[in-house]
């Protein structure tokens, strides 16, 4: 099947973030496992692994998630020529012309919420309380290494995506 205007617009960019989250899962699982074994901890630990249900374990996990992001946007952003003044017009000029390409993104995020978040929530529903408690660790875990960088991922290689687009093109598409 062949994607066409928005559709495949939003789909390529998609496509784009699935090659560099592969292309650098060694890295992509390197800062999610720091945040699974938090999660991990914290949801299906006994009382000696309390602090990482606090504060403490919740600070790691963002401090994680941040400087993850950071590697990202330096990593995808590392032959951009879109100066920093430009940024802001290039990135309105996008919004307002291609409100299309972001549309379909917004239905793809949903279909992956129904996968990587509906799904197991029902799946998880139908589990006694002992077994719910050890489902939602290796759920929180898994997704630490998956769904959640990848969409840290994806929403970057957008957010490039949009700053490259030639201001002719932004206006003129849909």
């Amino acid at each position: 099947m062949r994607w066409s205007g928005a559709w495949g617009e939003a789909v390529g960019v998609f496509g784009v973030a699935g090659v560099f989250f592969v292309r650098h899962y060694p890295v992509v699982f390197a800062f999610g496992a720091v945040a699974s074994a938090q999660r991990f901890l914290a949801v299906g630990g006994d009382e000696r692994f309390a602090w990482a249900g606090g504060v403490g374990g919740e600070v790691v996990t963002v401090a994680v998630r941040v400087l993850f992001l950071v590697w990202v946007v330096r990593r995808v952003f590392a032959d951009s020529d879109a100066p920093w003044s430009e940024v802001g017009d290039r990135l309105s000029r996008f919004l307002e012309g291609r409100t299309g390409v972001l549309l379909a993104s917004a239905a793809l995020l949903v279909a992956l919420t129904i996968v990587a978040k509906v799904i197991p929530d029902a799946v998880a529903a139908g589990l006694e309380t002992s077994a719910r408690a050890t489902f939602l660790s290796w759920e929180l875990a898994i997704k630490n290494v998956s769904v959640i960088p990848f969409v840290m991922v994806w929403l970057t290689v957008l957010a490039r995506h949009a700053l490259t687009i030639p201001a002719a093109r932004v206006v003129a598409g849909g």
